[in-house]
């Protein structure tokens, strides 16, 4: 599938199946009222291609940490808005610099990238008044805001034959798409497992080459992370509509 195609299909089809649902939901007896959590997990590592100099690179990433905190609001009809801070971390594993036709490997370079963003979501929680999905219900889910993303120190150990270095950041918009399963332990407690896909608009680092400290240079790409997460949220009031 077109890498660009992606991000289109993967908001569509959440989208899709929560108007689809719409009739059964709102006969569900959904618990309602605010509630806070957070979340820890890992994000899954893929390749980020970038440009940097007029040239190409693509870095690769061990797994890397997430965590954060989110608190929002049931409604009684499924409807879950919901504003979220997570911070995500990955060392740099491996890049290639793509010049001139070449491929150009720089083995383990130093560095890492991370991300600091805020979103507003909104989720819709597929549950029933009673049995299974009313203790263990999925959702599914997107959301918008932005993305503070840091390159910290990359150094290349090959770029047109000299190092080569980016460290800054950029704050960029910043969008989601998830889904998940939450489990109802008390009317007080709620346990989830998720999986996000976070995607942003280009970002520009500074960077230079050696001998060349010329900050036009960009180290110029979007962050892409898929997520996996686990997390714990508190309803005050615990009651039920």
């Amino acid at each position: 599938m077109n890498r660009r195609r992606l991000p289109l299909a993967l908001v569509c089809v959440p989208v899709a199946l929560s108007g689809l649902m719409l009739p059964y939901a709102a006969s569900a007896d959904n618990i309602t009222g605010w509630y806070a959590g957070g979340n820890l997990g890992f994000d899954i590592p893929v390749n980020q291609n970038l440009t940097f100099a007029g040239n190409g690179v693509t870095n690769q990433y061990s797994a890397g940490f997430v965590g954060g905190i989110r608190g929002g609001y049931s409604f009684g009809n499924g409807l879950r808005p919901e504003l979220e801070f997570n911070y995500h971390r990955a060392s740099i594993q491996n890049a290639t610099i793509y010049t001139d036709g070449l491929t150009a490997p720089t083995g383990a370079p130093s560095g890492s990238e991370s991300a600091k963003t805020l979103l507003a979501d909104a989720w819709y929680d597929f549950r029933q008044p009673d049995g299974t999905l009313s203790v263990i219900y999925p959702y599914v889910g997107a959301g918008i805001g932005v993305a503070d993303v840091s390159i910290n120190s990359e150094r290349f150990s090959s770029f047109q034959g000299s190092g080569g270095t980016a460290s800054g950041s950029s704050t960029v918009i910043a969008y989601q798409i998830g889904f998940g399963a939450n489990y109802q332990i008390t009317p007080y407690l709620v346990a989830s497992a998720d999986f996000r896909y976070l995607m942003t608009t280009n970002f520009a680092i500074p960077g230079e080459t050696s001998g060349d400290s010329d900050s036009s240079r960009k180290l110029v790409g979007a962050y892409r992370e898929p997520s996996l997460f686990v997390g714990l949220n508190y309803k005050f009031g615990g009651g039920e509509s």
